[in-house]
């Protein structure tokens, strides 16, 4: 009978931080290992689902402020060349007293029950080029709210036809509005209408 002799080197085999150092992981760190997977997996989808959905939110939030941007500028635009080629031919404008405290916030339609000034055949109106230019340099920002306000300028067309409205805040500031779109007004127009209108009205 042969008998073969099989020696093991003790040290061929040794512990080591992941397993043992002939390829085989002990069934401990094995288990931990899972078990942090489990754990980290729900954690990091979380994570990057919360960045996704953030994003996404601030990106549609932006789209719509440029919409309403662009919008209102447009709009801005419109009545300015209507003014210009001759299509604008009455104006009114419009302004509570900042001394009066209204009860409650004045919308564009309350607005319109104060003092108006109307201005006919704006093409014969000495401050026409001066609103026109105030007008044209405007530059628009989108505004989360509608302010309370104070002052409007109306446009109507020769046939009476109402063809848009500027809104502005009160004591003259930059917010306001444009048609029913809240914005902030960068350029003259809130010192132009602030001039116009006659200091004892103001």
């Amino acid at each position: 009978m042969n008998t073969t002799l099989t020696s093991v080197n003790p040290a061929a085999v040794r512990p080591s931080a992941l397993g043992w150092s002939n390829g085989v992981e002990e069934p401990a760190v094995s288990l931990l290992r899972q078990t942090a997977c489990a754990v980290l997996k729900p954690i990091a989808f979380s994570t990057i689902l919360g960045f996704v959905l953030l994003w996404i939110t601030a990106m549609a939030g932006a789209q719509m402020a440029a919409v309403s941007q662009s919008g209102a500028q447009k709009q801005l635009s419109d009545l300015t060349t209507s003014l210009a080629n001759g299509a604008g031919a009455t104006i009114d404008i419009l302004h509570m007293p900042d001394r009066i405290e209204p009860p409650v916030s004045v919308t564009p339609e309350s607005l319109e029950k104060w003092c108006r000034i109307t201005i006919t055949d704006v093409h014969e109106w000495s401050g026409r080029d001066e609103f026109i230019d105030a007008m044209s340099s405007s530059r628009l920002t989108a505004d989360s709210r509608m302010p309370d306000l104070c002052s409007a300028v109306i446009f109507y067309s020769s046939t009476k036809q109402r063809i848009g409205a500027l809104y502005f805040g009160r004591f003259f500031r930059s917010d306001g509005a444009v048609g029913s779109i809240p914005v902030s007004f960068k350029g003259d127009l809130s010192s132009w209408l602030k001039h116009t209108i006659p200091s004892s009205l103001q």
